[in-house]
């Protein structure tokens, strides 16, 4: 219920900004803006995407975790949902989320919520499993 109701309230307040828009400027010049930051999010929406997975496969080929990759990559598919949903508000709030600095903010605030709720594993054990330390059993061994 609570989802719906802020789903209602979002939409409620981009009807209400378009039509002052709308006043300010015309219908058409405020559909063209409309138009050109869902393009435009579009394309930046992509290109952030792309780098963001070359940097999570970066990670992962040097055996790190990439936290802070993957929260910029969640800020980024938020990001690109907001910005294909029309509306001035919604591409406003899209648009930061494309801002390393916000993306940053959007990581320490995850980290700062979940941190504690995260198991991450620090080794893999012998049988190459995070967090595994029982042993390898030779299955040609074992059958003979």
């Amino acid at each position: 219920m609570r989802l719906v109701s802020m789903f209602a309230i979002v939409a409620l307040a981009e009807l209400g900004i378009f039509l002052a828009v709308e006043r300010q400027i015309g219908i058409f010049s405020a559909l063209l803006i409309a138009l050109f930051t869902a393009v435009l999010g579009s394309a930046l929406v992509k290109r952030s995407g792309i780098s963001v997975w070359s940097r999570i496969q970066d990670k992962l080929s040097s055996g790190s975790l990439p936290g802070r990759e993957l929260s910029a990559g969640a800020s980024i598919l938020v990001s690109g949902a907001l910005l294909i949903s029309p509306g001035f508000l919604t591409d406003v709030i899209g648009f930061l989320l494309l801002v390393p600095a916000v993306q940053s903010v959007v990581h320490n605030q995850i980290v700062r919520r979940f941190g504690d709720k995260i198991n991450i594993p620090t080794g893999f054990g012998d049988s190459g499993f995070p967090g595994s330390n029982s042993e390898v059993i030779d299955v040609d061994a074992w059958e003979a």
